[in-house]
């Protein structure tokens, strides 16, 4: 007992998918004990892998009893990106030595590869050059799509295709829409279900976009929205996270956008990186592709 089970090894049995994941989950947040904590996105997703693994007309399974989700973990670097990107598909039909670096980096996302070296070689090219945190081409619905040295922001990587959400970002109007002027949003979409993290933000150069209170974490059951957290500064959200005191006083997070697409057009391509904040993601980089 006690013991992490990989995500690789899931069990989608009726009887066992909340206790398999909620052991599973207790990484995403303390790294201690499952029976200490367990994060409220983990505990979510379990209820939902019951739901997709009950039998059909069957009686419904009693599950194993779910940890009551721990304040410190409730989001629990569930967001910022996050989860196991949907892959793009692009032709083989091409030898990789004639693929453009856009090309080659949508084929490295299809196929599961590195993308660190495909990521640096497109980002001289950027088409903003250099301003896109202040460019109107940043605003939209962004997915994402492929990630590198991002393994920190959620322990829901390895999920199964089938209960695997849709990660997006919410940017400029879009986000208006939804959270509010000044605010962007992470959103992860299970069908009738969303996990939705939403901050302020402000350009504080040309190229990068700082992260800014209040922080406010939701839950949006079939269109009814559910506040489970409104933060009012850094350090406390941190704290939600079960940051340690020094990571709590760490500067403000600052997102660089690396490259950005700006013909406004679905599937523009956006790369970001987190160059400042809390030395937890530090360091990650992000390829979101507009919707």
């Amino acid at each position: 007992a006690g013991q992490p089970i990989p995500l690789g090894q899931l069990s989608l049995s009726p009887l066992g998918p909340v206790t398999t994941l909620g052991r599973a989950a207790f990484c995403c947040s303390t790294g201690r004990n499952p029976c200490a904590s367990i994060c409220f996105t983990c505990s979510m997703t379990a209820l939902l892998l019951c739901v997709l693994a009950r039998p059909k007309g069957g009686a419904r399974t009693q599950p194993h009893v779910l940890l009551g989700p721990d304040r410190r973990a409730v989001i629990s670097t569930a967001f910022a990106l996050q989860l196991q990107p949907q892959r793009q598909f692009v032709s083989a039909a091409s030898p990789a030595s004639e693929l453009s670096p856009r090309e080659a980096l949508l084929s490295a996302i299809a196929q599961g590869d590195d993308v660190q070296l495909p990521i640096h070689r497109l980002l001289p090219l950027d088409p903003s050059q250099g301003t896109g945190a202040q460019s109107p081409a940043l605003s939209g619905t962004w997915r994402l799509i492929g990630s590198y040295n991002a393994a920190a922001f959620s322990p829901l990587l390895g999920l199964p295709s089938v209960i695997r959400p849709v990660s997006l970002q919410l940017l400029g109007e879009a986000a208006a829409a939804e959270v509010g002027e000044g605010r962007i949003a992470q959103r992860l979409d299970w069908p009738g279900l969303s996990l939705e993290l939403s901050s302020g933000a402000k350009p504080s150069s040309h190229d990068i976009l700082e992260i800014v209170p209040p922080f406010r974490f939701d839950v949006v059951l079939f269109g009814q929205r559910i506040n489970l957290v409104d933060s009012g500064s850094d350090a406390d959200f941190r704290s939600l996270n079960a940051r340690t005191k020094e990571q709590q006083g760490a500067p403000r997070n600052q997102y660089r956008q690396c490259y950005l697409e700006n013909k406004g057009a679905p599937g523009d391509l956006r790369i970001s990186e987190v160059v400042s904040g809390d030395p937890v993601i530090v360091g990650s980089l992000f390829v979101h592709q507009r919707v």
